[in-house]
């Protein structure tokens, strides 16, 4: 009986260890494409600050790659709404919007835009619905 204390201690410290995010391992080989999945997969975990890095490493290694950055730009923005920070992620939004308006020959990807322009609606539009949601105080009187 005395050693079962100890021991489910010692269980529940290996689970708990194991739970813990592991700082992502970038190897020279690895292709846009890799950094992508790498992000998503840490994203789908929840561990939306470490997958914003991956996505900010993945811009920082291939600068050249325009069809990938958008990508990210949009991804990161999104993050940052599901973290909460929705100031952050308009200011996001807002850049990355604005490459597109100055997008003269049409080549960047269409559904970056589309989504960075429905979060945005979605997020300035939050308040309206909430207001929506309140309840109305009733006089005292």
């Amino acid at each position: 009986m005395r050693y079962c204390i100890p021991l489910l201690i010692c269980v529940s410290l290996v689970a708990l260890l194991s739970c813990a995010s592991s700082p992502p391992t970038y190897t020279a080989d690895m292709t846009p494409e890799d950094y992508l999945q790498m992000a998503q997969e840490r994203a789908d975990r929840g561990e939306y600050q470490i997958a914003i890095d991956v996505y900010y490493k993945m811009k920082e290694t291939f600068p050249n790659n325009l069809e990938k950055n958008i990508w990210a730009s949009y991804e990161i923005a999104f993050l940052y709404h599901k973290m909460g920070n929705d100031a952050k992620s308009l200011e996001l939004l807002d850049e990355l919007l604005t490459l597109y308006s100055q997008d003269q020959r049409n080549v960047l990807p269409k559904a970056p835009k589309i989504l960075a322009e429905q979060v945005k609606s979605n997020i300035e539009n939050k308040g309206q619905y909430d207001n929506k949601l309140a309840p109305t105080p009733s006089p005292i009187r």
